[in-house]
């Protein structure tokens, strides 16, 4: 029942997205406004991770699945497609290497950031004070 629950607020957050999408003619894709709108949720605790985690970690495991269909259709249009095709994989091959820098960039960004919110921790534990004091005593 929890995994119905789950999916059930996952496509309601994509039908939600999908009618924002209509209301604003069709020029942000409504998966794309879902997936804000899941991550606005998320972001104030409307919804809690627990609420989605296990329904999401199925879709991620399973995410070529989804993309089966797709690459299918992508078939059937080859013949249209075939006199593009060197254009086609340069752009391929540059926005994944645009999206592995980016991705890069952030991650080392992040780590930084982290890195200098740590606070130093050079304190003596309690336990080991209190450990020290009974051993003294």
């Amino acid at each position: 029942m929890k995994y119905l629950r789950q999916l059930a607020i996952l496509f309601a957050l994509c039908v939600a997205g999908d009618l924002l999408s209509v209301l604003c003619a069709g020029k942000l894709p409504g998966n794309v406004l879902g997936m804000s709108l899941l991550f606005i949720l998320l972001a104030f605790g409307v919804i809690k991770l627990s609420h989605v985690e296990e329904a999401a970690d199925f879709f991620l495991k399973n995410m070529a699945f989804f993309f089966l269909p797709a690459c299918l259709g992508i078939l059937d249009v080859f013949p249209q497609i075939k006199s593009q095709l060197v254009p086609i994989l340069a752009v391929i091959i540059l926005t994944t290497l645009i999206t592995a820098a980016v991705t890069a960039g952030t991650v080392h960004l992040v780590l930084k950031l982290q890195a200098r919110r740590a606070p130093v921790e050079t304190a003596v534990p309690a336990e080991t004070v209190h450990s020290e004091e009974a051993t003294l005593s």
